[in-house]
């Protein structure tokens, strides 16, 4: 599994997207909260500056969270697929 793509959402959330069509929602702010090395994540422009490769999303060396980690602390995203009917 591998992630596609990545957004960052309001209250410090981040959605995630993975290779398998699932999508997890994970709280960076609960992260910030619990170790607080992370803090500077707080500034919101620094927050949106979010990237990812393969397994990892970053913003810097000393900023970053595996694969692992998000999917044990996330939260599966239901997300409906609408089909027009005519």
């Amino acid at each position: 599994m591998k992630l596609i793509n990545i957004e960052p959402k309001d209250n410090y959330i981040l959605r995630i997207f993975l290779d398998d069509d699932s999508i997890v929602d994970f709280d960076i702010k609960a992260e910030m909260e619990r170790i607080p090395c992370y803090k500077p994540l707080y500034d919101s422009s620094l927050f949106k500056q979010v990237k990812f490769k393969n397994k990892r999303i970053y913003w810097s060396d000393q900023f970053d969270f595996h694969l692992d980690q998000i999917l044990e602390r996330g939260h599966l995203v239901n997300v409906d697929k609408k089909t027009d009917v005519q």
